[in-house]
């Protein structure tokens, strides 16, 4: 932590240091484990979903580890609004050992766990713990003695769909450092719904000066003018979609003693975690090596683990001449990496394996058959000397070529 003391006479009578503080969002507590599929053993199974479990337990000892002066955790804390019991329970005594170490914490619900009549959080949370109403932005104000001070301001979603911008109801937050918590969906990404739906200009030109956002599961972190808007992606992978997979934690932040925001930092919290290798095919001239292939990778994964349990999904991509062979023995190879998954994996597994290559095509011999692309393709090579007739001959080599590979 960064700090600075003013002397006097021969010592030092003031330390400043800055404050710091953990933006968290999408917890997801209590969400069922997705796309494990149908092959992995039940004690596997239960394994993952006691590993997926340790995430928000993995935050709480990291913030204190941290010495973090507060916890912003910005919507979609329970999956659902229907409270998961042991979830609940989980997310309690978290709450209560921040508290024992002095830490605040400041949320917001989302779309998933949203303030509606027949769910209310804060009544009988820790007094460490202020939840954000809907409706209006209420705002907090951090102070510690040796630290700047920090204002801090949020809103909770009222129902489970928020259909306005809710980035104006913070123009009354004011302060030298001003942070927003917000659940929001910044510039409409089509991967999640369209709630409290802003843009990057919104955030840029409000008095905020660090955005904690939630609902987006991507990691973002976007520089502005007077400080960053930032969404710290899920805490938890959950399945091998493209935004659940990959390393999932938290962002540490600092702002300095003059109000400046540090860059965020983000450190990991899954005890689980999905990933997708793409496996190349265009280079393999040989079948026999994609064994050896696909073994060296899942084995180098575990270097990179740090003790994580980890479940893959397999892609086999590119355009190859190991094509026929590859899809002869696809279900015995898959059958293989299934069953082996588990040793190559440290107790991991494989729980998805697709095959999207395409068969490579030799254009040359093509163009000496009696079929649709070999006309085409002689006919072009007649009006090459065109440069119109040179570029169409050039896409369709590559289309043609990509759309009989999807279809053999």
């Amino acid at each position: 932590m960064g700090q600075w003391a003013l002397p006097c006479g021969n010592g030092y009578i003031l330390s400043m240091a800055n404050a710091k503080f953990l933006h968290a969002a999408d917890l997801h507590l209590g969400s069922p484990l997705q796309s494990l599929g149908n092959l992995v053993d039940p004690e596997l199974h239960e394994k993952a979903r006691k590993s997926v479990n340790r995430a928000f337990q993995n935050l709480v000892d990291l913030a204190i580890d941290e010495r973090v002066d507060f916890v912003l955790l910005a919507g979609d804390i329970y999956d659902t609004a229907d409270r998961e019991p042991s979830a609940e329970l989980r997310f309690y005594h978290g709450l209560r050992k921040l508290k024992d170490a002095g830490i605040k914490v400041f949320m917001a619900h989302g779309n998933h766990d949203p303030l509606s009549a027949e769910y209310l959080s804060g009544s009988k949370m820790p007094d460490n713990v202020h939840v954000f109403p809907s409706g209006e932005v209420e705002v907090h104000v951090f102070e510690a003695s040796n630290k700047p001070k920090v204002t801090i301001a949020g809103i909770s979603y009222s129902s489970k769909s928020e259909p306005d911008n809710l980035v104006p109801k913070f123009k009354n937050a004011n302060g030298s450092t001003v942070i927003g918590v917000l659940h929001t969906n910044v510039g409409g990404n089509s991967q999640h719904g369209n709630y409290a739906p802003c843009s990057a200009t919104d955030l840029e030109q409000s008095n905020v000066n660090y955005w904690a956002l939630g609902h987006i599961h991507d990691r973002q972190v976007h520089k502005t003018n007077n400080g960053y808007w930032a969404y710290p992606g899920n805490l938890q992978g959950r399945s091998t979609k493209p935004t659940e997979c990959g390393p999932k934690g938290v962002l540490i932040v600092e702002v300095q003693e003059n109000g400046a925001i540090l860059e965020p930092k983000f450190i990991a919290c899954d005890s689980l975690r999905f990933l997708t290798l793409d496996f190349d095919l265009s280079g393999v001239g040989s079948y026999q090596d994609v064994i050896p292939m696909v073994s060296d990778a899942l084995e180098n994964l575990n270097t990179q683990s740090e003790g994580r349990l980890l479940l893959a999904k397999l892609q086999f991509v590119g355009s190859t001449s190991i094509f026929g062979e590859l899809n002869s023995n696809f279900e015995d190879l898959k059958e293989a990496l299934f069953r082996e998954g588990s040793n190559l994996l440290a107790g991991g597994a494989v729980i998805k394996i697709k095959n999207t290559s395409r068969p490579a095509i030799d254009l040359v011999s093509e163009r000496e058959r009696e079929t649709i692309l070999g006309y085409l393709l002689r006919e072009l090579d007649q009006e090459a000397a065109t440069s119109l007739a040179s570029e169409l001959k050039n896409e369709i080599e590559n289309v043609f070529v990509q759309k009989v590979g999807q279809t053999q």
